[in-house]
């Protein structure tokens, strides 16, 4: 049974789906887009790819919503992709080529293919899509990570979410990013970094304001060169948490991620947190 799940009134159906798993959904959120320079030397665009799988053309809206503001969603969806029946199309530089940004931004990005919203697209559509935001700073070529949507991955904090995989040495440095998915409410979501001892580095809370995001680095939250793998774990602040959120229009979530960049190269790996208990809503999850 197909699952749809709307921005806009996100009764989230959380499903056991790896974080790096494209999906074909009829909405797409990436939880990070950018365009702008970084640190040594870095200058970082996104490019967004999304094929139509359909057996009938379809529109495909596109927001954008920038970071460390408060947004609105337009269910008019002004920018928009044409697609014919299993057509495939990139978008490079998506924040310029698609919004005209020309200075440092970064932000979430949503797609959108709901034929309620999309009068023309057929019943049942969905498309498949996917990010690549690298760095387009080194003569050697483009280094880069892909951003898969990461609606599935949805925490609406009934647990908390860990990363792992994460570095910040002489070799690597890493940022943390949290994405609010409530068009309707801004969200406190705590953070614990910890070492390879699990052992707490750092920990603290961040207030992400309405369909917004931000991103710090590690050293910006307090944590300077540690030898060794690092993980971090993060939740929802008790006052953030919607009481009933598969009866709520909408409900308070968040996504998180760990940018870790390669200090010699400039090239990126995303890292996306895991709900340690998806919340299902009105299906029973898979044995």
């Amino acid at each position: 049974m197909r699952r749809t799940i709307a921005l806009v009134s996100l009764t989230v159906l959380l499903v056991a789906s790896p974080a790096v798993a494209q999906e074909a959904l009829d909405t797409q959120l990436f939880p990070v887009v950018a365009r702008g320079a970084g640190l040594a030397g870095t200058m970082w665009v996104t490019d967004l790819v999304v094929t139509n799988p359909m057996d009938a053309p379809i529109a495909v809206g596109v927001q954008f919503f920038p970071a460390n503001q408060d947004n609105m969603f337009n269910p008019m969806f002004p920018n928009r992709i044409e697609l014919e029946p299993g057509a495939t199309t990139i978008v490079e530089d998506v924040l310029q080529t698609m919004f005209d940004y020309e200075e440092d931004i970064k932000g979430s990005l949503v797609l959108l293919a709901d034929p309620n919203f999309l009068l023309g697209n057929p019943e049942g559509t969905v498309i498949c899509a996917v990010t690549r935001t690298y760095n387009v700073g080194s003569p050697e070529g483009t280094f880069g990570q892909t951003v898969p949507s990461l609606l599935v991955n949805t925490n609406v904090g009934w647990a908390s979410s860990i990363i792992t995989g994460v570095r910040n040495d002489d070799n690597f440095r890493s940022n943390l990013g949290i994405s609010n998915t409530s068009p309707s409410s801004p969200v406190t979501v705590h953070f614990k970094i910890k070492d390879q001892e699990g052992t707490a580095l750092a920990e603290g809370s961040k207030r992400i304001r309405i369909a917004s995001m931000n991103q710090w680095s590690f050293e910006q939250l307090g944590v300077g060169t540690v030898t060794g793998p690092l993980s971090v774990e993060l939740w929802l602040d008790p006052s953030s948490m919607s009481e009933e959120p598969c009866e709520e229009t909408f409900p308070n979530a968040f996504l998180a991620y760990v940018s870790k960049v390669d200090n010699g190269t400039g090239d990126a790996e995303f890292l996306s947190a895991a709900a340690l208990e998806p919340y299902y809503c009105g299906v029973n999850p898979p044995d």
